[in-house]
């Protein structure tokens, strides 16, 4: 997969630094396609400080890994138009993906970096876990109860900001609306403040800390993007192909007469036909899924998933049941990953024959690790 790679640099004073989701409408916006299908942002901050990432999103979706490549921040929806999130320090170096959300043709993203997180728009402080626009509600963690819940109502029609803050609690969160949909999560305490620009709806942010000592005051405040100085940036006039269709009824309901059954162990669902493309979820041996396309080459059907979206699943991994022979063809360009290299050596072990000998040896013992087994993943 192709990438680009940025260096955002969290130390240097922005003298503008205002997130671009307040900039004015049509600001240089980075696309996300089959030419550039992701791009990586490394992420350092010197000892003892902290600082602030800022992004628009357009169909894309969002993951931060530690130095270790373990992840500590994801998102994934469609409703999210921006996010902020605050590195706590001392966390070390971090690299923030963002890429196409399942079946979208082209996304779109911008990052800026900021001193510190955006805190705009008065609130009101309430008792309880629930919120609406112009409200905060502040959750007690320690040792005997590390983790609680905010309710948070956003109007219909509304685009709202969720700020919210647990510095030193090392804390797990997500982000989910009332059917379960996880729109976002951290893990590891090495995000400690976020900022969600989203559509209206009704969502239950959890925030979890992890060995507390001492009390910890999380606040959660809900305040509309107008107020919280943010517009929804404006984005060209189509940015989502046919096949792209992430969660429109139409897929689905097309699909019904198309089924497809998952016969091997596990297989992954992939943004795009082709192994070149990210994986976004997994399905497993047994599970069944309406089946709403095809591509041109016939060896990737496109599903309906679980959570309302769609994604790419190879077609050997599946069995089709129904009326699958009046499939649509997407005309999704089909993408497959170079094969890994393999070189294997044996430290301190000197081969007794020459360089051609190694070579032959090599070619039979490469042959043999590429024998495929019955029952993995299929890709």
């Amino acid at each position: 997969m192709k990438r680009l790679s940025l260096l955002v640099c969290l130390t240097v004073l922005l003298v503008a630094a205002f997130p671009l989701l307040a900039q004015p409408a049509n600001p240089d916006l980075i696309p996300l396609n089959d030419a550039t299908p992701a791009i990586d942002v490394v992420i350092a901050l010197p000892a003892d400080t902290t600082g602030t990432v800022a992004l628009d999103l357009v169909q894309a979706r969002v993951t931060l890994t530690d130095a270790n490549n373990a992840v500590v921040f994801s998102a994934a929806d469609a409703r999210l138009h921006g996010l902020e999130l605050n590195i706590a320090p001392n966390s070390g170096t971090h690299t923030l993906t963002i890429e196409r959300l399942a079946g979208v043709t082209e996304a779109y993203v911008n990052v800026v970096s900021l001193p510190q997180m955006t805190v705009n728009g008065n609130v009101q402080l309430v008792t309880g876990n629930s919120v609406s626009l112009n409200q905060e509600a502040g959750l007690s963690l320690n040792g005997n109860t590390p983790g609680g819940t905010v309710t948070v109502d956003i109007p219909a029609g509304t685009t709202g900001v969720i700020n919210t803050s647990f510095p030193g609690a090392f804390a797990k969160t997500q982000l989910v609306d009332r059917a379960g949909v996880v729109l976002a999560e951290s893990n590891g305490g090495d995000v400690d403040a976020l900022t969600f620009v989203l559509d209206g709806g009704n969502y239950d942010f959890t925030v979890l800390g992890n060995n507390l000592t001492e009390t910890v005051v999380a606040g959660v405040r809900v305040v509309s993007a107008e107020e919280g100085g943010f517009t929804v940036i404006e984005t060209p006039a189509v940015i989502v192909e046919a096949p792209a269709v992430t969660a429109e009824p139409s897929i689905v309901e097309a699909a019904t007469a198309c089924t497809a059954t998952v016969v091997v162990s596990s297989a992954n669902l992939r943004s795009g036909p082709g192994t070149g493309y990210s994986i976004v979820n997994y399905v497993y041996r047994g599970e069944n899924y309406p089946v709403g396309g095809q591509n041109q080459e016939n060896n990737w059907v496109v599903i309906g998933t679980t959570d309302g979206g769609s994604a790419w699943l190879a077609l050997d991994a599946v069995q089709m049941q129904g009326s699958c022979a009046t499939l649509t063809v997407f005309d999704v360009p089909t993408q497959d990953a170079a094969p890994a290299q393999i070189i294997i050596t044996s430290p301190g072990f000197t081969t007794p024959y020459s360089d051609d000998d190694e070579h032959e040896a090599y070619e039979h013992e490469s042959e043999g690790e590429h024998e495929d087994d019955d029952g993995g993943e299929d890709d």
